[in-house]
């Protein structure tokens, strides 16, 4: 029965445990309402000392020649802070490990990484290509063209220097909690600003 084996389980590990602890320790024998029925039971018969702290019940055997209550009171409420501050603990790990998650899954993988930086050398290659051959050709743009071409440009610069504010924004966000430097936090994101890839940008004055 499961009252049996609460009060061995309690008498043999001189501990105190909540209903939710026994049940985990006795590894699923009994349903975790039997095991409260039982423990509710064996508090009434004052075979096992109930402690209520907050709304959490502490269920602990009556052993022979124990301490007096004033020390059992002192040890529970000693045992009580501990578990307090390991829940605290725990609680701000688990959220180190969600944020890390969080990060690691919103970063893409290597292979879509590769999927994308080769769709961008192609571009390049086709817009060098099509740069070359304008140089070359003898070809006269009409006043009209040129216009949509600079209105292009300058629309795709604004955007380009929007993008960049943004991004060096979030950099000084980040650094305000960053232990390290700032090239230190470039290099662990692999970033790489306009001076590293000798990026110079074309204006249209």
């Amino acid at each position: 029965m499961a009252s049996e084996a609460v009060l061995k389980y309690l008498v043999d590990t001189n501990r105190p445990y909540s209903c939710a602890d026994v049940t985990v320790n006795l590894r699923g024998a009994f349903p975790k309402s039997a095991i409260q029925k039982a423990l509710d039971a064996l508090s009434e018969a004052g075979k096992i000392k109930c402690k209520l702290y907050g709304k959490q019940k502490v269920y602990a055997a009556i052993q022979v020649d124990t301490v007096t209550e004033e020390s059992d009171k002192t040890d529970y409420d000693a045992l009580f802070k501990t578990l307090t501050q390991e829940l605290a603990d725990k609680t701000n790990a688990l959220k180190t490990v969600e944020i890390n998650l969080k990060n690691l899954t919103s970063t893409p993988t290597t292979d879509s990484a590769k999927t994308a930086i080769n769709e961008i050398k192609n571009r390049t290659e086709a817009t060098e290509k099509k740069l070359e051959i304008l140089k070359t050709s003898t070809e006269v743009v009409s006043v009209e063209e040129k216009k949509i071409i600079m209105t292009e440009h300058e629309k795709l610069l604004k955007e380009y220097r929007k993008r960049k504010r943004i991004c060096s924004d979030m950099l000084d966000a980040v650094l305000e909690g960053y232990p390290k430097s700032k090239k230190t936090l470039i290099e662990e994101l692999c970033i790489e600003t306009d001076e590293m890839v000798n990026f110079k940008l074309m204006t249209n004055s």
